[in-house]
């Protein structure tokens, strides 16, 4: 007397349905049996079926794509963070090294990425930051980070600019190339140019050029340097000191120590980007560098090793001790400039310099024409195995001999480089 039963039709008793028994539900079909049929007046068949029995394998097959999808769901979702992560990391690394690009700092890195693009602009970045690294070797870096801050390219052309400019060379060093096979030679040479271009870089000076086992390096350019001639001057010594500690090496393997000159001069020239449009170099030109690079083979006639202008005892002669050694034209040029061995740093004991200061009053009697007076100076014993003295009483004696004419100046014209 179910609902099923009562909703029956008595002209089609027939009706579907579920039920509950217990917990369980079950399918049920209700239908009454005519006579024709062989039924009786008045009875139902029913087809009662647990409800499982036809949905266990949706249900199973349900749960199960549930299961998958949630499965692939989560795997999908990992994989997107992992992948969001590494684009995220990549990225940080790319960000992190253009700024220390953008820092000139080419430091090389040994960072990577697991997203292909990515990894391919570092690897890009890598291959840039090399590229400047080995130009950093052949061009000034001061020079590169004014052009990047420009954003422009290097033109021909250059600007008039004092700069205090220095030449060095070795004396020498045809003979140790004569007795050294070629890569022993290269190894020592690089050895001897290392030591002199950490001197310069360390007192703010860009290389212009090696030639040969000569240096050509100048201050104030590409980068303003505040008191450049003190920095040549400090440069110098800075040379000689790096020198002596290179000779005294086990990587100088026993040869014999070489001996630098300098020649120093301040002036203003031309700087820039000279040579052909298709290939330039960064350099200083004018009258002011020739100058400078006469002053260094200079030095071999007077037997010193570092000879200044007056421009250089000018502006560093506060700072440090100079000889005044002679009133000369350079070779090629008619005017006369004095030059100036520097002896060192003010407030230093410096080995000579009373020497120094005597030969100075000789040379003040030199140029009052007084030979006599300067003869007799420059006689003492200490004095006679100074080589500069030595030069200047030479001189002084033949002038005694041969008095020169009445508008002489005391100017030496040197006769050779």
């Amino acid at each position: 007397d179910g609902p099923l039963v009562r909703g029956l039709d008595p002209k089609r008793p027939s009706a579907a349905g579920s039920l509950l028994v217990g917990s369980e539900r079950y399918l049920a079909t209700l239908e009454g049996l005519s006579q024709g049929n062989g039924g009786t007046k008045g009875w139902l068949v029913a087809v009662l079926v647990p409800e499982s029995y036809y949905t266990r394998d949706l249900v199973r097959f349900e749960h199960t794509l549930l299961v998958v999808f949630g499965a692939t769901l989560l795997l999908v979702l990992a994989i997107g963070a992992s992948a969001l992560g590494a684009m995220r990391r990549g990225l940080g690394s790319v960000t992190a090294t253009t700024t220390q690009m953008r820092a000139f700092d080419f430091a090389p890195s040994a960072a990577r990425s697991r997203v292909a693009d990515i990894d391919e602009v570092m690897l890009g970045l890598e291959r840039a930051k090399t590229v400047v690294r080995a130009m950093g070797k052949y061009i000034p870096v001061d020079l590169v980070r004014s052009l990047y801050e420009k954003n422009q390219e290097p033109e021909l052309g250059g600007e008039l600019r004092e700069v205090s400019l220095m030449f060095t060379d070795i004396e020498g060093f045809t003979t140790l190339s004569e007795r050294l096979p070629p890569d022993e030679l290269s190894r020592r040479l690089g050895d001897y140019l290392e030591a002199m271009t950490t001197a310069v870089a360390g007192t703010s000076g860009t290389i212009d050029k090696y030639i040969g086992d000569a240096v050509m390096a100048f201050w104030n350019a590409p980068a303003k340097v505040e008191r450049h001639a003190e920095r040549a001057c400090e440069a110098v010594l800075a040379c000689k000191d790096a020198a002596r500690a290179l000779y005294a090496s086990a990587s100088w393997n026993g040869l014999p120590a070489l001996t630098t000159r300098f020649g120093v001069h301040t002036a203003n020239v031309m700087v820039g980007h000279f040579g052909a449009r298709s290939r330039l170099s960064y350099t200083a030109l004018g009258d002011g560098v020739n100058l400078a690079a006469r002053l260094e083979p200079l030095c071999k006639q007077y037997g010193v090793t570092t000879l200044v202008s007056e421009a250089i005892v000018a502006d560093a002669g506060t700072r440090f001790v100079f000889r005044r050694v002679d009133r000369v034209a350079v070779k090629g040029k008619t005017k006369g400039i004095d030059v100036y061995e520097l002896l060192g740093r003010q407030g230093e004991k410096i080995p000579g310099a009373d020497e120094a200061r005597r030969y100075e009053s000789a040379f003040d009697a030199y140029l009052a024409r007084d030979f006599t007076r300067a003869i007799e100076v420059l006689s003492v014993d200490d004095l006679a195995k100074d080589p500069v003295s030595v030069v200047l009483l030479h001189r002084c004696r033949l002038l005694a001999e041969r008095p020169p004419p009445a508008d002489w100046n005391g100017v030496h014209v040197a006769t050779s480089k």
